[in-house]
């Protein structure tokens, strides 16, 4: 069918939608992530937790202070509590932070994105929220909310099951013994849940990985369209070949005319015309490097133009002069040599050097 989206997204969509802060993400390998985290600090730094705690209670039950209790020193007393609160639990806080961080650059990549800051009005529409709530993706996420609960209330099940012994005979412990094991049951309870839930979440990820490439599918045309915009219209690209092709016939056709051909030999050739009476100094018509240095040689020599090995010139030339621009002057002389050595090749003449003035060239150049 037209319109139907059955190519997939290209690098090019991919980035722009990476751009936008459109990527695939699942909160919840975050949110279960943290949790996972969390569990395993609490079992880890548990205990000394609980005993910064249990020092933090006996110092303010157990000391209590002789100073008049007024506002500023309730204040200050919670205050000063609180501080040793917080640096108690700042380990525990710095890992779930951290993994918070690590669990969202693990999908996300590092991404700075202000399209997510911009007012999005349909957010708080109520009738944009309730076709949310009822499409597709509402009913998928209130699917993973009830197997979440079944997978919770599974995993305590099984735990609980497999513990009952050891719970009926808590009875015969006492209250320390009794609530350290019920401590150890909470967390493996917790830990086998929150790792139930994880290996959830990155089912999840993977369904909106799968969800995310689905949506930024593209039609055959909108793949034409961008092939077109990074690669250039054909048809221009097309027009622009077949002028290049243009001024190439037109420089090889040029190279018949000229009056000689400077070589390197193999690597640069550099095509010069001069006509004393229409030009106020000899011209560059066609040059070439490699492949097109050897056509240029081929034509010229085919068409009986003088082909002379002057490396140092035609490298000078075909860097410093565009095709149809005059000599300049730094060159005159050593191009005056050359079209004297073709002129006397004209005259059936032995050439020399000091030829170059019989031959008239230098009051013109």
């Amino acid at each position: 069918m037209a319109g139907e989206k059955t190519e997939a997204p290209t690098p090019k969509r991919l980035h722009d939608a990476r751009k936008k802060g459109n990527v695939a993400k699942s909160e919840e390998v975050v949110q279960i992530g943290a949790l996972l985290v969390a569990v395993v600090g609490i079992r880890l730094l548990g205990p000394s937790l609980w005993w910064n705690m249990r020092d933090l209670l006996h110092e303010g039950l157990g000391n209590p202070t002789h100073q008049e209790l007024t506002r500023q020193s309730a204040q200050r007393y919670g205050r000063d509590t609180f501080q040793h609160a917080l640096i108690a639990l700042l380990p525990l806080l710095g890992l779930i932070a951290i993994a918070g961080v690590l669990f969202n650059l693990a999908q996300t990549g590092i991404l700075f994105s202000g399209a997510g800051l911009k007012p999005n009005f349909s957010r708080v529409n109520p009738g944009a929220g309730a076709k949310r709530i009822i499409s597709p993706e509402g009913l998928v996420r209130l699917g993973k909310s009830l197997f979440k609960f079944a997978i919770v209330g599974v995993v305590v099940y099984l735990t609980l099951a497999a513990q009952m012994a050891e719970i009926a005979s808590l009875a015969q412990f006492g209250v320390p013994d009794a609530t350290g094991r019920l401590a150890k049951l909470g967390f493996d309870i917790a830990i086998r849940a929150a790792a139930a839930l994880f290996i959830m979440a990155l089912a999840d990820y993977a369904w909106q990985r799968r969800q995310h490439l689905k949506r930024l599918m593209m039609t055959k045309e909108e793949l034409k369209q961008e092939t077109k915009e990074s690669d250039g219209d054909p048809q221009i690209k097309a027009a622009i070949r077949r002028r290049r092709q243009q001024l190439m016939n037109r420089m090889i056709a040029a190279v018949k005319t000229a009056d000689v051909v400077v070589t390197n030999p193999t690597h640069f050739a550099v095509a010069l015309k001069y006509d004393p009476v229409s030009m106020q100094a000899p011209m560059v018509i066609a040059k070439g490097q490699d492949h097109l240095a050897f056509r240029i040689r081929d034509v010229a020599m085919k068409a009986g133009v003088p082909v002379l090995e002057e490396p140092p010139l035609a490298r000078a030339l075909h860097k410093a002069v565009p095709i149809g621009q005059y000599v300049p002057a730094s060159l005159f002389h050593a191009v005056a040599e050359v079209l004297a050595w073709v002129y006397a090749l004209r005259a059936k003449k032995p050439f020399t050097r000091r030829r170059m003035a019989a031959a008239n060239l230098g009051g013109n150049l």
